[in-house]
């Protein structure tokens, strides 16, 4: 059996290295326009600083790694089309065009970024970040600039900006609602929002209208007024990217996305899809949804990988968002809903909030209206992915509240145990 992959990203790199752990004998290929190898996340904006990417590289998805385990890899190769019926794709790389026979093939073709539609978007100095190979360049590029625009505050936008900042840049951040919008409950948007640095100049509220300049980026204008910058990046999300898709006849669904089944099966027998380029069904409404994380695309790579290899099983945990970085030198977790994607899915969220004092954490619980956990926020100066896994194993159980509170904060039981021990503290 002949399985090609057309797509190195988490998705493409798990469905590989899963489908070669459930059949030792298939021909597997992973066919990538890329031509450096599978990185460490936050690695994209980490290549920034270091524009030699050979220390970001993931061991297990390397080149080497995956050829020891009788994984071809295609770089440089670009898939132009294809003909489902019969089972063939055609790519243009080294030698030229050719087809290809598959008798299984996964489509994990990734986003495209979501650029607004403004003037001055094409100047150079424009950048968006959607490969390692991009970053790398940029952040050649960007040796011999000084003051940089981020446009966007999510996990990638605020991981840019640390980083510039860490490069001696003067960095902006612009910010069209809030922190984290879709991600974040307000209070924990205002959390995070006090602890950015005074150095990082922080613009909220404002849109960018045009980027500016004649020959290359001088500046960006948010309504009337300008910022003077060198560069702009735009870490404004990603739209499916499902050109291949289209071609091979693949079904389309309502929010753009690639459609699949629980295995990650297509509308075409023996394609599947993972990753960015797909959309999938809630578990708890059944409604369409789009989760562009790296976490999980290689969840979805790992099913796919199972079922094209031949197994038979199903994971349960596909359409749980779990997010941590550290960034500002705070934990950032985000797992399962929040209020704002849940009333997006027709659900009646409700949110409870408590703080850990002695960790200096800040948690929010969102809750269905019938008390199930579906999701939940932490922001610490340290120890949040622990509160996070406790989120994450009740919200992958589906266990009310109430039956499975969290653990109360460490300080709490301490004066609870010495308290029951040698008698009240005053």
């Amino acid at each position: 059996m002949k399985i090609i992959i057309v797509g190195y990203g988490p998705g493409g790199a798990a469905a590989a290295v899963t489908a070669r752990m459930f059949n030792s004998e298939s021909e597997i290929i992973i066919i990538t326009e890329e031509t450096l190898e599978s990185h460490q996340k936050p690695g994209a904006s980490m290549a920034l600083e270091s524009p030699n990417t050979s220390d970001l590289k993931i061991e297990d998805w390397s080149f080497k790694a995956l050829a020891k385990k009788r994984i071809s890899i295609l770089t440089g190769t670009h898939v132009v089309g294809g003909d489902s019926k019969a089972k063939e794709i055609h790519i243009d790389g080294s030698d030229g065009l050719k087809k290809i026979k598959y008798d299984r093939l996964v489509l994990a073709t990734g986003g495209i970024p979501a650029v607004p539609r403004i003037p001055g978007t094409d100047l150079p100095g424009v950048f968006t970040i959607q490969t390692m190979a991009d970053t790398s360049l940029i952040g050649k590029q960007l040796s011999g600039m000084k003051s940089i625009v981020v446009v966007g505050a999510g996990f990638s936008g605020l991981e840019t900006a640390e980083r510039l900042l860490a490069l001696g840049k003067d960095v902006h951040i612009v910010i069209r609602s809030r922190l984290m919008r879709k991600q974040l409950e307000e209070p924990m948007s205002l959390e995070l929002r006090s602890r950015l640095p005074d150095k990082l100049k922080v613009h909220i509220g404002m849109s960018p209208t045009s980027v500016i300049g004649e020959e290359k980026v001088e500046g960006i204008v948010l309504g009337d007024k300008r910022i003077d910058a060198d560069a702009v990046l735009f870490m404004t999300g990603v739209r499916p990217n499902t050109e291949l898709a289209k071609k091979l006849g693949l079904e389309i669904g309502e929010l753009g996305g690639i459609v699949v089944d629980e295995t990650m099966k297509t509308s075409v027998n023996d394609i599947f899809a993972v990753g960015d380029c797909v959309e999938m069904k809630d578990s708890l409404t059944g409604k369409p949804m789009l989760l562009p994380i790296g976490s999980t695309a290689a969840r979805a790579g790992r099913q796919a990988g199972v079922i094209v290899a031949g197994g038979k099983k199903i994971y349960d945990d596909l359409l749980l968002r779990f997010q941590y970085d550290r960034i500002f030198n705070t934990d950032i977790v985000v797992v399962g809903h929040s209020s704002t994607t849940a009333k997006a899915m027709g659900l009646k969220p409700v949110v409870q909030y408590f703080d850990d004092p002695s960790e200096f954490a800040k948690a929010a619980l969102v809750t269905s209206d019938d008390g199930r956990l579906i999701g939940g926020q932490v922001i610490s100066t340290r120890m949040g992915a622990r509160l996070g896994y406790e989120i994450f194993d009740r919200v992958e159980t589906g266990v009310k509240l109430r039956e499975k509170p969290l653990l109360r904060p460490r300080h709490e039981r301490l004066r609870e145990y010495l308290e029951s021990t040698f008698g009240p503290i005053r």
